[in-house]
């Protein structure tokens, strides 16, 4: 396979300030790698430098390839139609040649129809079918995205999340998204980093990092997942069974009926599930269960091991 390294040792610095500090990622051929991170953690400075449209202290990017990038929101140039947007990507070929590979874009994304509209006539999946034509129109093997589904209404950013995947997928791509989403990471991703203050705190399987996690940190930065703060000395199965987890376990892993006895303190209904916090022997716990079912103030359960 062909493998896309990106190495960055304290990347990028405003005055004294670090605001990237040894970010050492890679990825292989055709794989989509998740960057995820709060407001202001460094994730779209990173992106920014490995695009080059950011000066770095140091980098290096070893890749056989052409860089694509999908800006924040798409980015199209509001003023021109789809067809030179497009065309802006191409500005090194002839006409003769930019037109050839504009009309086999325009055919290979269903947007035919749509090449003389502006960007204010076409819905949020047709920009982005066009955003993607244009990012990778000169040849881009590697394509990274910025924040792809800010915005956007929930139904619509599902609908999207579904087809730039796809595009990814068939077009042979390897990517890098960042998003503070941990949905859009956990859908779109074969790995997923965590950002925090320009540095990587873990990186992994969306299904490795969320079971694995390593500390407090990237349990808050998931979601999901239980932190138990307090000092389990006391002889007791499933405390000796949170002390093997590093204190950290998922919601999930605590089901309904088992051999422990719990208050319920709060039940949250969100839909499919009640979210509902537990308190057994002086710690407090969440998990989630089917919201069709009774729950009671007392509760019975158990825990996956």
């Amino acid at each position: 396979f062909v493998r896309y390294s990106v190495h960055l040792l304290y990347l990028k610095k405003f005055g004294q300030n670090e605001v990237l500090k040894g970010i050492d990622l890679s990825l292989k051929s055709n794989e989509i790698l998740s960057i995820l991170g709060s407001s202001g953690s460094g994730k779209s400075t990173l992106l920014r430098c490995i695009a080059k449209l950011e000066n770095s202290q140091y980098d290096e990017l070893r890749c056989g390839s052409n860089v694509g990038f999908m800006f924040q929101n798409y980015a199209l140039f509001p003023h021109l139609s789809v067809y030179d947007n497009i065309a802006f990507a191409l500005n090194k070929l002839s006409k003769k040649e930019a037109d050839d590979k504009i009309n086999e874009l325009l055919a290979k994304f269903g947007i035919q129809g749509l090449k003389d509209k502006k960007p204010d006539q076409i819905s949020g999946g047709q920009a982005q079918r066009v955003a993607f034509a244009r990012a990778i129109a000169a040849g881009a093997k590697l394509l990274l995205l910025d924040e792809p589904f800010s915005n956007l209404d929930q139904g619509l950013k599902q609908a999207l999340r579904v087809e730039l995947k796809e595009m990814i997928q068939k077009e042979g791509l390897s990517a890098i998204v960042v998003t503070h989403d941990i949905d859009d990471a956990y859908y779109l991703s074969d790995k997923i980093a965590l950002i925090d203050g320009g540095k990587i705190l873990d990186i992994g399987t969306p299904n490795k990092l969320f079971y694995s996690v390593k500390d407090e940190k990237s349990a808050q930065m998931l979601g999901g997942l239980n932190y138990i703060n307090s000092d389990l000395t006391s002889q007791d199965k499933f405390f000796d069974w949170i002390k093997s987890r590093n204190n950290i376990f998922a919601y999930s892993e605590i089901y309904m009926g088992g051999e422990f006895e719990a208050n319920v303190i709060s039940k949250s209904f969100i839909g499919l599930f009640y979210k509902i916090e537990l308190e057994y022997k002086g710690i407090r716990f969440y998990t989630l269960w089917p919201s069709c079912l009774e729950i009671s103030n007392s509760v019975k359960f158990g825990f996956y091991n």
